[in-house]
């Protein structure tokens, strides 16, 4: 077996892409990309679940349109946006299935959400009460059971949500409740529980349920079955656990699965500069890549899978290894792609290559505008107090900084 024995990228003309786009390239699946969201589909049908369950794809893990265009023609499949931005974009690629999942918003922004009729999940009792003012066709709340300093509606607040719905005669659409991510399959049940038990307790009138993430991904593993979440076990518990707690069957389960059916469609192929340098600090493989092409990897500590190519993308295997830290291509002293060591064949060096397997998800989007929040204006405080415009805000789709050629004096 070979690092690409069950990797769809060893399929690709990989030579002539190189030629063509050059490298450092971010290569997308996809077939892997259908074959990952039917995965998930078949499974909730295997367990009775399949007119019940909705998948919506977050965009800021993944934000190329033309990645996420499968989207489009799936059925009971549509994509989680979080700003105007994004679903002004999306619009214009012709996507049509949205939920609306922001941080804390104006009510500017309320409004723009009411506007398209998608559901949108509040995330405090003061936009929640907004819309009731305002009469917004539905009502949908982010809860924040954890009582962490992620936007949502706490878990002590829900008397005060319920009580303010029955004041407005208004029932709440929807029910987002984060309860974290990086849980096992067990403690995924066990989050099912939790939130059907807050859906009985305080709004038994709502149409839909909505479990977000936090399905998991293992980066260390090399076959489909190792890396993806049991999503047959856990429908299955979730059937029983409705069942057993009554929940009505025209109630919708919503889920947005992100890392589970993105990271494997991609993969990150770099030229290597030189063969392994090694000094009296540390052994190092040089590549064209940087640690801005996937912060994540660092910031998570994901140690992503990898294969060494030779000059003519034939997969090294075999031999001797040296470990060697992977290298990207500025002075940074962090311009470390992987947190970890990787094993280097022998014979590795100038012209051969390196892929980075499973960065479908949180890679290129972080390198490019992770969250998809425009770059920030920045200012200079000159000596004598005044203050000079030094790069201008970017706009609501600008991907780069605008830095100015001159200083412009802010005004007053």
């Amino acid at each position: 077996m070979t690092a690409l024995t069950h990797s769809w990228f060893k399929d690709i003309d990989l030579k002539r892409l190189a030629e063509q786009a050059g490298t450092p390239v971010f290569v997308y699946s996809e077939a892997q990309f259908r074959k990952n969201l039917g995965r998930v589909k078949d499974a909730a049908a295997a367990a009775g679940l399949g007119e019940r369950v909705e998948l919506y794809i977050p965009f800021f893990p993944n934000s190329n349109p033309h990645v996420l265009e499968p989207l489009k023609d799936v059925d009971g499949v549509g994509i989680l946006v979080q700003l105007p931005s994004e679903y002004r974009i999306l619009r214009e690629f012709g996507f049509e299935k949205f939920i609306v999942s922001p941080g804390h918003v104006s009510d500017r922004e309320i409004a723009f959400w009411d506007e398209t009729g998608h559901p949108t999940f509040l995330a405090s009792l003061d936009e929640v009460a907004y819309s009731l003012r305002t009469d917004a066709p539905t009502i949908s709340v982010r809860i924040d059971s954890l009582d962490s300093g992620k936007p949502g509606i706490k878990y002590g607040e829900l008397g005060q949500l319920a009580a303010l719905l029955k004041e407005y005669e208004r029932d709440l659409e929807g029910l987002e409740v984060y309860c974290g991510s990086g849980n096992s399959l067990e403690e995924m049940v066990g989050i099912v529980e939790q939130v059907f038990s807050i859906y009985l307790e305080h709004f038994p009138t709502a149409r839909s349920i909505n479990f977000a993430g936090g399905h998991g991904f293992d980066y260390d593993a090399w076959t489909e079955s190792e890396k993806h979440f049991d999503w047959h076990e856990y429908f299955r518990r979730i059937a029983q656990s409705a069942a057993r707690m009554e929940i009505p069957e025209d109630v919708t389960f919503l889920f947005e699965p992100a890392r589970d059916v993105l990271a494997d469609t991609g993969a990150l192929l770099l030229d290597i500069e030189r063969g392994v340098i090694t000094t009296p600090v540390s052994s190092i493989l040089v590549t064209n890549g940087c640690r801005m092409l996937m912060p994540s990897a660092q910031l998570r500590d994901r140690n992503h899978n990898v294969a060494f190519l030779d000059s003519a993308m034939r997969e090294i295997t075999g031999g001797a290894t040296t470990s060697a830290a992977v290298r990207g291509r500025t002075i940074l002293r962090n311009d470390y792609i992987l947190p970890g060591d990787v094993q280097v064949p022998e014979g590795v060096g100038a012209g051969c290559h390196l892929v980075i397997l499973d960065v479908g998800a949180y890679c290129a989007t972080q390198h490019m505008e992770f969250l998809n929040v425009p770059p920030a204006a920045e200012v200079l405080i000159a000596a004598d107090g005044t203050m000079n415009l030094v790069t201008s805000a970017g706009g609501e789709l600008d991907k780069w900084r605008h830095l100015l050629t001159e200083k412009t004096p802010v005004k007053q």
